[in-house]
């Protein structure tokens, strides 16, 4: 679950030197696995992020199967490139231009995770573990996405339960996710009982 200082895991089209999804897949990954006895394989590596860090895990996941064999996303903000711009939220609309490119752009066509899942293969995708409270306003983005993973025919799972965009419904989600975690990754250093 990587800090990723409101980048949504994006290398960014304005700011050149935010280069977060270079910094998930290859800096990251390459610390991890030289500071600790990781296996260096895909399928011992899962990612996992909150609201915008939900997002960033997905999109990385469907970006980047070869990488991670689960990604979980609780409570993603899993619609944010196809939000268009609003003079309500004039700071937010910015800051997601200066991330994804205009709306329409391809930038925001390569990294918006209801693009990349129509055209990935189920078959080569990572476990997707997505949870959202049902007092969220990302519930309906977040079901419109299951409902097109279930119809691509993805190997997932979108528990929901009562609870709004907060740790205490992030907390109560973390159990699962992990029984979920662990049951996807690899079997050999997860034996089963």
């Amino acid at each position: 679950m990587p800090e990723g200082n409101s980048s949504y895991y994006t290398n960014s089209v304005d700011l050149s030197q935010d280069r977060y999804e270079d910094f998930v897949v290859s800096d990251l990954i390459a610390d991890v696995e030289h500071r600790f006895p990781a296996a260096a394989v895909r399928s011992n590596r899962a990612i996992v992020g909150v609201s915008m860090g939900g997002f960033g895990a997905v999109k990385l996941a469907l970006r980047h199967p070869d990488l991670y064999s689960f990604a979980g996303g609780i409570s993603s903000a899993i619609d944010v490139p196809r939000r268009s711009f609003s003079i309500k939220r004039l700071g937010q609309s910015r800051h997601y231009n200066a991330i994804f490119g205009a709306s329409g752009s391809r930038n925001r066509r390569d990294n918006d995770p209801f693009v990349l899942v129509r055209s990935a293969d189920p078959g080569k995708m990572p476990y997707l573990f997505l949870t959202c409270g049902e007092q969220e306003g990302l519930l309906p983005a977040n079901r419109e996405f299951a409902t097109l993973l279930r119809e691509r025919h993805f190997r997932y799972e979108f528990p929901s339960s009562r609870g709004g965009h907060d740790w205490t419904q992030w907390n109560e989600r973390l159990p699962k996710l992990f029984e979920s975690l662990n049951e996807h990754t690899n079997s050999l250093a997860n034996p089963k009982p």
